[in-house]
C-alpha cells in the first residue's frame, strides 16, 4: 500500500477506490473511524462466514459500534463493544452468541489489537413476523 501525504489529507489508491484520511471527518475518514471499521467489518465477514457454513438463515444484520477512548492527550482507543442485532425468523439467541464468540477468536483485525483494545461483542436475535 502506498499513502500520499499532503498538507490537508493522506491518500491511497486501493483497488476498490481511494482512500482519504484526515483528522477533520469533513474532509476524510478519521483514522480511528478505520479502526473501529476494521474490527467491525472483519468480525462480520468471519461471523457471516460462520452463520452460513452452520446454515443459520437471517433477514438483515447491523453493528453498534460502541467505543471509549482514553482522555489523555493520546485519546488511544481503550475499548470498543460491538452489538450485532440479527433479524429474522427462528433464531436462536444462545447459538448466534457461540458463533458470535468464534467468529471473535477467528478475526484477524480483533486478534491484531487484542490486549490492547478491550474489544467486546454481542448479539441480539431480533423474531420477525412470519
Amino acid at each position: 500500500m502506498k499513502f500520499n501525504v499532503t498538507d490537508q489529507h493522506i491518500t491511497s489508491d486501493l483497488a476498490y477506490d481511494q482512500l482519504t484520511i484526515s483528522g477533520d471527518e469533513d474532509e476524510g475518514f478519521r483514522p480511528f473511524q478505520l479502526m473501529v471499521s476494521s474490527l467491525a467489518g472483519c468480525s462480520a465477514l468471519v461471523y457471516k462466514r460462520i452463520l452460513g457454513k452452520q446454515k443459520v438463515d437471517y433477514d438483515e444484520m447491523t453493528i453498534e459500534a460502541d467505543v471509549q477512548r482514553s482522555e489523555d492527550a493520546v485519546n488511544k482507543i481503550e475499548k470498543v463493544h460491538l452489538h450485532f442485532k440479527v433479524s429474522g425468523r427462528d433464531l436462536n439467541e444462545a447459538k448466534l452468541q457461540k458463533s458470535l464468540e468464534t467468529a471473535s477468536k477467528n478475526c484477524s483485525m480483533v486478534q491484531s489489537v487484542v490486549p490492547t483494545i478491550d474489544v467486546t461483542e454481542t448479539v441480539e436475535a431480533i423474531e420477525k413476523e412470519s
